[in-house]
């Protein structure tokens, strides 16, 4: 009965099994932390000039043209996938159109924030010089679109729209 602790009536003592006990919980959350995925549906933390566009391959730089789409890669896991231009999103929406997609979010073109890119506003324009070429802004208020659409001779429009712009103009 060397290394095992016993009390007097001969059953181990707690003292005795609480490493394994420890041992246990450490290897349980080393598994939940592997698990891939995130339990929630939100846009990714994009490091600027480290990330890469899951599009394009290019490292993702102008914050102003981010955008991110989230799919639910099994039941109550979601992976963020983010791209360098509002574009390059939309072709791998149509690329991976059977993904189960949760979420799709752009930066707001002034304030550099994420926004829902469902009721987001856009000016679309070869004046607009984002890193792909694909000339998208998007913009949480319809007045800051309009803003940036009058003197580039731009319509705002909205989600369904800008997708339609984009596949059309693809380069």
């Amino acid at each position: 009965m060397r290394g095992t602790l016993l009390s007097l009536t001969g059953a181990r003592s707690p003292i005795a099994t609480l490493p394994r006990l420890v041992l246990l919980l450490l290897v349980l959350l080393a598994a939940a932390a592997c698990a891939q995925g995130s339990r929630e549906a939100e846009p990714p933390d994009i490091h600027y000039g480290e990330d890469i566009c899951a599009d394009c391959g290019m490292i993702i730089s102008e914050p102003r043209f981010a955008s991110a789409y989230a799919w639910e890669i099994e039941e109550g896991r979601f992976e963020s996938i983010a791209f360098d231009d509002i574009g390059d999103m939309v072709n791998a929406i149509k690329i991976n159109q059977d993904l189960p997609f949760v979420g799709f979010w752009a930066h707001d073109y002034h304030e550099e924030t994420w926004i829902d890119a469902e009721t987001a506003f856009y000016v679309v324009s070869t004046a607009i010089r984002s890193p792909m070429g694909h000339g998208v802004a998007a913009f949480a208020s319809q007045e800051d679109a309009a803003k940036l659409a009058a003197p580039l001779n731009a319509e705002v429009v909205d989600w369904d729209h800008m997708r339609i712009a984009v596949l059309l103009h693809n380069h």
